[in-house]
């Protein structure tokens, strides 16, 4: 089968509010592993935008460059949509990250891309269970970023990190590695069916658990025993839920439309003596995979991935 590998460098860590500065795609053939076709765009974002010094380190991109050289995402829109057409995506984290930013940039511009109807192969994600209990020869966790996981692999680093064409070049290679080592089976897994654009569920099997916030690693059945109000709140008053994230809790827990849409939004944390809203869910709950943790929404821990 053909898969398409994606990678993007950036403005900054938040999905919703930040801009995409280049934008690298390669389509390969998975049998044989050779590369049928490529992209790499360098993207001016449309109106005002800054980079910050600290993500120009990383990825060297600077404002003047991309007044020079860059392309506005809508200009490529067309050949993005057709290099994509019919292929499932590869990525390392993309999709706790370049899929979302992805998303938020298009949307931005009125645009849209077929993020349901495809798998999103992550090797970020197959590391992490390939690298399990492994430790260093000082006793630590192993590292699983990119650069790391090529170098275990390969032993040696890959040129160009932080170069979104080389990086997708080099999370082909880890990819490869990671079915070379395990098999196909192992790789397909029911969670790359899913991607949730604001990062709050993940999909397990055939339920959804909480990817953030202080209820991080609870299954939204959980939720409704557990604090249900927090749901309401995700659903009706949160700034930031996307649409797609209120669609699957109202869909999973039978949840209707709230009464007032309109209400005032706010990020306060909701009441958790709210009764659920669908209390025969709740007589029927499965095991919490996680356990609660202190209050709070995105940890330096979870952007440390990115």
């Amino acid at each position: 089968m053909q898969l398409v590998c994606f990678d993007t460098e950036t403005t900054g860590l938040d999905v919703q509010k930040e801009h995409i500065i280049q934008l690298s795609l390669v389509k390969f053939e998975t049998e044989s592993w050779q590369i049928i076709d490529q992209r790499d765009w360098y993207i001016l974002p449309e109106g005002d935008f800054t980079i910050p010094a600290e993500a120009e380190a990383v990825h060297h991109i600077s404002k003047a460059f991309l007044l020079e050289n860059g392309v506005s995402l809508r200009s490529i829109y067309d050949e993005l949509i057709s290099f994509t057409d019919g292929c499932d995506m590869l990525s390392y984290n993309g999709n706790g990250y370049d899929a979302p930013i992805l998303h938020y940039n298009l949307s931005r511009l009125g645009l849209d891309f077929d993020f349901e109807n495809r798998r999103w192969y992550d090797a970020l994600l197959l590391e992490r269970i390939h690298t399990a209990g492994m430790v260093d020869e000082k006793g630590e966790k192993v590292h699983n970023n990119l650069t790391a996981a090529y170098t275990r692999y390969y032993g040696h680093p890959f040129e160009g990190a932080h170069n979104s064409l080389d990086d997708v070049l080099a999370t082909i290679e880890v990819f490869k590695a990671q079915v070379g080592a395990h098999g196909w089976a192992w790789v397909e897994r029911d969670e790359f069916g899913f991607i949730c654009y604001d990062r709050w569920l993940t999909k397990n099997g055939n339920y959804y658990y909480l990817n953030q916030g202080a209820h991080k690693g609870e299954s939204i059945e959980s939720m409704t025993h557990i604090d249900p109000g927090y749901l309401e709140w995700m659903i009706n008053k949160c700034t930031w839920t996307d649409e797609q994230t209120k669609r699957l809790i109202r869909s999973v827990l039978k949840i209707p439309n709230p009464s007032h849409p309109s209400a005032p939004q706010d990020t306060s944390h909701p009441d958790a003596s709210s009764a659920p809203s669908n209390p025969s869910v709740a007589n029927n709950l499965n095991p919490s995979r996680g356990k609660k943790r202190s209050k709070g929404t995105i940890t330096e821990a979870d952007l440390s991935l990115f």
